[in-house]
């Protein structure tokens, strides 16, 4: 009596084992591969950052907590609030001269060539901006009235020229004591690290 295998079986199940090895190996490339992309992907820091804004004295930019700040990395920038105006926070967006600012040693974040000797912002820490240094044509360059500087009065924020519109915006002038204005913490990439509300103070 002669035996005869039967093949028919064979195939299917041949055929689903392979297909289950090719499946195991892509999932085992997908995998490798986004663990290493999620490796090699830097996290931004992350810190509370107040802002202190007064007429008479300057800025203040205080670091409440959380990483240390590579200075190089930061972008500072100052936007109006609501309480100006609608739809005014985009328009009125006005990066920060790093060179206005300084830290408790009077030393700029940047001397105006790139370099500093101010290479970290951490917890503790405070920065200044001048009261010189926060008139309008310097902190807010972007909203300045074109006549500013002819009708800038004496004591350095009162102007007496015509577009009060845009000397309305102006954070350096009385009329703006207690309205507020955004500080925000960037890095060069425009990751947010922290967004401030500041409160203009006398």
């Amino acid at each position: 009596m002669v035996f005869k295998l039967n093949s028919e079986a064979v195939s299917p199940v041949v055929g689903v084992m392979m297909m289950l090895v090719v499946t195991i190996i892509i999932a085992a490339v997908v995998s490798a591969f986004a663990g290493s992309s999620m490796d090699s992907q830097q996290t931004a820091p992350q810190a509370t950052i107040q802002g202190k804004f007064s007429i008479g004295t300057g800025m203040e930019i205080i670091h409440m907590g959380g990483d240390a700040l590579a200075t190089y990395d930061l972008v500072f920038t100052v936007r109006n609030s609501h309480v100006f105006g609608p739809n005014l926070e985009q328009v009125t967006a006005q990066i920060i001269d790093k060179t206005l600012i300084i830290d408790s040693r009077g030393r700029p974040l940047d001397y105006g060539d790139g370099s500093t000797n101010v290479t970290s912002f951490k917890s503790g820490d405070t920065l200044y901006i001048n009261s010189s240094s926060i008139r309008c044509d310097l902190l807010q360059p972007i909203v300045v009235p074109d006549d500013y500087t002819d009708n800038l009065g004496t004591d350095g924020y009162s102007y007496t020229g015509d577009n009060e519109e845009f000397w309305g915006l102006c954070f350096k002038n009385n009329d703006n004591i207690g309205n507020t204005f955004y500080l925000d913490i960037s890095d060069k990439n425009g990751n947010l690290i922290c967004r401030s509300k500041v409160t203009i103070t006398s």
